[in-house]
């Protein structure tokens, strides 16, 4: 009989709570380094999105222009620059209609515009569309929003998500600053371009109708305005208010975001440095607050006016000779916020809430001196660099 083999017996022990606690607690540290950087990879895939739908709106533009003989935009600059859409350039409410609602109605709308009464469906179109003024009824634009985006022979064909219908109203908390359209026995109002945060895109077209130079006194420019007139009288090369709708609104895009001056705080980092009010309220074809910027993010850096004299010339009275592009198309960035005033504290010139074209030549921490390249030769930098916008000129 064989003895019976006796094995020794060995403990089994379990995790104690400490161990437990130590485990749990490198499982947290480690979704606390993941997550952000999850979140970060997310953030610049949906900036690259964006900056591609950018590209393509821009292409198929200049696709648009050389069928057409025409930049896109079913009514002109000059007038998406009158006072019935921007309000009289004085922070009062127009009729509000975006740039990017006017290059849609072109890029994308074909089969949604009707001129006159259409002939059938009559309740499924918005009434009066436009920057105008009221138009005698044959002459008279009618748009059904739901057929924008849809045509085949569309030049531009964004996905669903990034053409929103914003709510239009006569305050600033809308979505949409400016008229309500009537027509339809739904909310549904004309669409606006949105990027991958859902946030409002912006587009400034160049009237190519304003021939440069114009006199407008000492010290003034022709390049930006806030407005075109009462009847297009005065023009410049780009008009703030063609984007007064998006600008001036307080509720904007997804986010809901406010960029508009408050001067009750005014070093809020929401703030956009193209809102209405920020340095001061814009006067036409003046080179203060919210056109100084606009000027400087439309103005082709590397193309300073000769007059004033580059060299000679104070940061803030330097001009631009040419657009950025004919078209510039600008995202506000993962922000969510047009041109933020805490990413352009770096350009500030004094108490000025402002960048200038000049920032561009010449280095504000530096009074006169201009940028150089290695070789030491006089160049210019893109101040957009130092802002998350995107912007894609055609």
């Amino acid at each position: 009989m064989n003895p019976t083999t006796q094995h020794p017996q060995r403990d089994r022990h379990a995790f104690t709570l400490i161990e437990l606690l130590v485990v749990i607690a490198l499982i947290g540290i480690l979704i606390g380094i993941l997550l952000p950087a999850l979140g970060g990879a997310r953030k610049v895939a949906r900036a690259q999105a964006t900056r591609n739908m950018l590209s393509q709106i821009a292409a198929q533009s200049a696709a648009f222009e050389t069928e057409n003989r025409r930049a896109p935009g079913y009514f002109s600059p000059r007038e998406m620059g009158m006072f019935t859409n921007t309000g009289q350039g004085n922070g009062t409410d127009g009729k509000g209609m975006t740039a990017m609602q006017n290059i849609l109605l072109d890029l994308s709308g074909k089969d949604a515009i009707v001129v006159g009464t259409p002939q059938k469906n009559a309740s499924d179109y918005l009434q009066q569309v436009g920057p105008l003024g009221n138009q005698p009824t044959d002459q008279e634009v009618r748009v059904n929003p739901t057929l924008i985006g849809t045509g085949k022979t569309n030049y531009f064909s964004p996905g669903k998500k990034n053409l929103v219908s914003f709510e239009a109203g006569p305050t600033a908390n809308s979505p949409r600053v400016g008229v309500k359209l009537t027509g339809r026995a739904d909310d549904l109002q004309l669409p606006d371009l949105v990027d991958y945060e859902g946030q409002p895109v912006l587009a400034w077209q160049m009237d190519e109708s304003c021939r440069l130079p114009i006199d407008r006194g000492v010290g003034q420019n022709t390049f930006v305005s806030v407005d075109s007139g009462p009847t297009g009288n005065l023009p410049a090369r780009f008009y703030w208010g063609s984007n007064s709708g998006i600008l001036r609104s307080k509720a904007q895009g997804k986010l809901a975001i406010d960029s508009t001056y408050d001067n009750s705080a005014q070093d809020r980092g929401s703030t956009s440095l193209l809102a209405f009010g920020i340095g001061g309220d814009p006067m036409n074809y003046s080179n203060t607050g919210a056109l100084a910027t606009l000027m400087a993010l439309v103005g082709n850096p590397g193309t300073p006016n000769p007059t004033p004299d580059p060299k000679t010339a104070n940061i803030e009275d330097m001009l631009p000779a040419a657009p950025r592009g004919k078209i510039i198309f600008h995202a506000p960035g993962t922000d969510g916020i047009f041109l933020s005033q805490k990413e352009g504290s770096r350009f500030f010139k004094g108490n000025a809430r402002s960048v200038y074209y000049g920032v561009g030549l010449k280095d504000t921490g530096n009074p006169g001196a201009f940028y150089t390249d290695t070789a030491g030769k006089p160049t210019s930098i893109n101040f957009l660099d130092r802002f998350d916008d995107i912007v894609i000129a055609n």
